[in-house]
């Protein structure tokens, strides 16, 4: 007998086990590392071999087990084992290397994954906060370090009073639709007739709520100072498993509304305005803002507002057209794995990784740590999307469903973005490889693991763009679902 629920289970079990052991053990941090490692990777390999061929429901409706919910948790098991083994040593120099470290980045991980697979409105708020509560925690982890504080305070009531933008769209669809069942809305709007503002106003206002959760302009203003004041480790994971997670629940909420009918096309046209604007914003401003940083953690979130920009732009394409959807999960791949690279990185600054790792720490790298400016390389040029490497293929998939979607203007747009983006990127290979260090320069060394897991997540990217194959037409076989 089948359980549908197994890598979840897997997952919360491990998290339980993971607080017992640290109570047991509680002057040190081992076991809880230990713990958590071996309950992403018994996620991960349960969720890759149970890849279900359908779409199956349970707890009366309220869970979908399908092959985007575990290819999202195993997503996001793995990003989890790359920061466990990635940056333990930072978390021990940084003095916050602690069981409690663990526990939080489950229960982030858990909520993420819970939040995917679910199929009513409720159910998706409670797993909000659950990944949201432990991300406010993680991120004003440095107790003694006012930056820290800060990053944890804004990140807390702002996301705070975002649930609660959440909660008020979810009750104008509950009032227009009589339920709060992604299913049933989804029928409900192939037979509804009349006047639909109020939907309309409700989901605008939980696509809001998840567009703030990506840092979507103009609902970015939180994201440069939270990633700068937040742990580098806690940063990495805020970038790649929440940002995936509200990705997926964006194009299901989207999904909600059968645009195929008639009745429908007026909203449809509405809401293609309002991304087409967004997609604009977030690619100009991200793009433009990120060439006058010189903080690397401001640099990253400015551009990860810039690939917000992107994603938007899949997600626009399968407003129209459904099967377009792929390009956002060959996006998210992508980016997840090259950002989590990128994080490892930057957490082998020694011995300022935290107080304010700058463009000018990364000069003269080749002649101090050539290995390491490599591995730089890789990723800088798979963020900007050089060919040969996963970013250009994540790029190329976009812009060619917006192209068959009809958005060419605005794949124009995107990849003039593209290209003044590039120099960003470029710019700190040039200071790597053309220069010498400077006299205030941090030096790098990471532990051997944590360049073991760079090595594997740069072999990873150059993988996937040389041949993307493989993975390509796995994720066309992963449907949004309803």
């Amino acid at each position: 007998m089948s359980l549908p629920i197994l890598p979840w289970l897997v997952l919360s079990i491990g998290l339980l086990a993971t607080i017992l052991i640290s109570v047991v053990r509680v002057g040190t941090k081992r076991p809880a590392q230990i713990f958590a490692l071996l309950t992403l990777l018994a996620t991960f390999f349960y969720s890759v071999t149970t890849v279900p061929s359908g779409v199956e429901n349970v707890f009366n409706g309220a869970f979908e087990v399908s092959a985007l919910t575990q290819v999202g948790l195993a997503l996001f098991s793995l990003i989890g084992c790359i920061f466990v083994l990635g940056t333990s040593r930072y978390l021990t120099k940084e003095g916050i290397h602690i069981s409690d470290y663990y526990h939080l980045m489950l229960l982030m991980i858990l909520g993420a994954a819970v939040m995917i697979g679910s199929k009513d409105l409720i159910s998706i708020f409670i797993a909000l906060e659950v990944m949201s509560l432990p991300a406010y925690t993680l991120a004003g982890f440095r107790r003694h370090d006012a930056r820290s504080n800060e990053a944890g305070i804004k990140y807390f009531v702002m996301g705070g009073a975002i649930g609660a933008v959440f909660l008020l769209g979810a009750a104008f669809i509950f009032g227009a639709t009589g339920s709060v069942s992604i299913d049933k809305i989804f029928e409900w709007s192939k037979v509804a007739q009349g006047d639909f503002t109020l939907f309309y106003i409700g989901h605008l206002l939980v696509l809001i709520a998840f567009l703030f959760k990506v840092a979507a302009v103009p609902f970015h203003f939180w994201k440069p100072d939270v990633y700068e004041g937040s742990p580098i480790a806690v940063t990495g994971m805020m970038a790649t498993v929440i940002s995936a997670a509200s990705f997926i629940v964006i194009s299901r909420l989207i999904g909600i509304v059968d645009f195929g009918r008639i009745e429908w096309g007026a909203y449809a046209a509405q809401l293609k305005q309002v991304v087409r604007v967004i997609v604009v914003m977030s690619l100009v401003v991200g793009s433009a803002v990120l060439l006058t940083q010189s903080n690397l953690k401001r640099m990253l979130a400015y551009s990860s507002i810039s690939h917000t920009g992107y994603l938007l732009l899949g997600i626009l394409s399968s407003i129209s057209h459904p099967q377009e959807i792929f390009s956002v999960w060959m996006y998210l791949f992508g980016y997840c794995l090259m950002t989590s690279g990128l994080f490892v990185l930057l957490s082998q600054s020694e011995p300022k990784a935290d107080m304010g790792v700058e463009l000018i720490d990364l000069t003269g790298l080749m002649k101090r740590s050539p290995y390491t400016t490599c591995l730089w390389i890789v990723f800088l040029f798979s963020m900007a999307g050089i060919p040969f490497t996963v970013g250009f293929f994540s790029k190329y998939f976009v812009f060619l469903s917006s192209v068959s979607a009809g958005e060419t203007a605005f794949v124009v747009i995107a990849a003039v973005c593209a290209v003044v983006s590039a120099y960003a990127y470029i710019r700190p290979v040039a200071l790597m490889v053309m220069r010498d260090a400077d006299p205030s320069a941090s030096n790098w060394k990471g532990s051997p693991v944590s360049t073991v897991v760079a090595t594997v997540s740069a072999l990873a990217v150059i993988y996937f763009g040389v041949l993307p194959g493989t993975i390509v037409q796995f994720l066309k076989g992963v449907p949004i679902g309803h």
